[in-house]
């Protein structure tokens, strides 16, 4: 396994099978010792900060030497709405007893929030997160400069995709600096105002167009898409402000990257080490070019990231999910079949046994 870049200056953190809490605040003079740590330990999870550090195996962290943090985004699917999860997600609320398929904040029933979830990843999950780190490529490129050579991609293994911007320029950036980049990213702060100047009749004009840089221009590009049977003259219709002000946040919906911020402002962040396992999946933390990420389906994604065989096994679960990983599972509840990996993956993530 490859280490990350300046591997010495990393902290790592692991769970071990059978363990409770993490072992953190290790280190390791280069990747000889982090793999034979690896060969030895076989944690369940790895994890390695996404920070640099003079003494990175102090246990507390004013004595480890803050020295940088690379900027990091993280997408996971359960930022984004998708249709297969009335496929494979189910909820139970604790408070009346009812039960039923799909992503909830309340209990139809009773209203409680108090709701017991369980939830799968599928292909379409893994589509919906590469397109959000598609758009977030697009965003850090074209209107922050960086490229996609300079961008880092992992699949997390299980929900969705890391992106590390490898810059040393980028470094010593603050929790201010990295929180107003996760709120450009997802389109947040917007003024609807400053967008538009008014016209006659009450009526109002956008303010840009699509060579403008930046959110205008891509808003720009959006409506004309949009409204491209009112355009005349090559200019985007006047309409009243409330139609605008609904169409801005449709584009902003639709452009705006779905990252966790709490990753990106976290400076002193653990995040999963590629090449290493999902102790909830089995499935590879595996890394990507961008290249790849864009060329890739979602099936061929996951499929790179099997590491356990195609072998045939029985497997005892209770309400089984209609689909997973790329398979769409027979049955309601009870035994069923299933490839090793497949397998592997129901037990992992809750609520399936394997039959010897």
């Amino acid at each position: 396994m490859l280490p990350p870049s300046h591997p010495e200056k990393r902290e790592y953190g692991f769970q071990l099978f059978g363990a409770h809490g993490m072992l953190r605040h290790v280190s390791f003079r280069g990747d000889n010792e982090l793999n034979e740590f690896l060969r030895t330990r076989v944690p369940q999870h790895a994890y390695y900060s996404t920070a640099l550090y003079e003494n990175p195996s102090a246990p507390e962290m004013d004595e480890k030497g803050w020295l940088g943090a690379e900027l990091v985004f993280d997408i996971d699917i359960d930022h984004v709405d998708t249709p297969c999860k009335e496929l494979h997600d189910t909820w139970r609320c604790r408070n009346c007893g009812a039960e039923g398929r799909g992503q909830l904040r309340a209990c139809p029933v009773c209203g409680s929030e108090n709701l017991e979830r369980k939830s799968w990843v599928c292909d379409i999950c893994i589509n919906a997160a590469r397109d959000e780190a598609l758009k977030l490529l697009d965003l850090l490129e074209n209107d922050f400069g960086i490229s996609r050579d300079e961008a880092s991609i992992t699949f997390s293994g299980h929900r969705g995709f890391h992106v590390h911007v490898q810059r040393e320029d980028l470094l010593g950036l603050d929790q201010d600096a990295r929180r107003e980049i996760s709120d450009y990213v997802r389109g947040l702060g917007l003024e609807v105002e400053l967008l538009l100047r008014r016209s006659k009749g009450g009526l109002y004009a956008f303010r840009y167009n699509a060579e403008t840089p930046g959110w205008p221009g891509r808003i720009a590009k959006y409506s004309a898409l949009m409204l491209s049977e009112r355009i005349t003259g090559g200019s985007l219709p006047e309409l009243p402000k409330a139609e605008w002000t609904r169409l801005i946040k449709l584009a902003v919906d639709e452009l705006s990257a779905k990252i966790d911020e709490k990753v990106t402002i976290d400076v002193h962040r653990l995040i999963r080490l590629p090449g290493t396992l999902h102790g909830k999946t089995g499935l590879k933390v595996l890394e990507l070019s961008a290249s790849e990420l864009e060329a890739l389906t979602a099936e061929d994604i996951l499929r790179r990231a099997l590491v356990f065989g195609n072998e045939e096994v029985r497997v005892r679960i209770d309400k089984p999910p209609s689909r997973a990983l790329f398979y769409t599972v027979e049955g309601s509840s009870g035994v069923i079949k299933a490839p090793l990996h497949l397998a592997l993956y129901l037990c992992l993530n809750g609520g399936a046994e394997i039959l010897r």
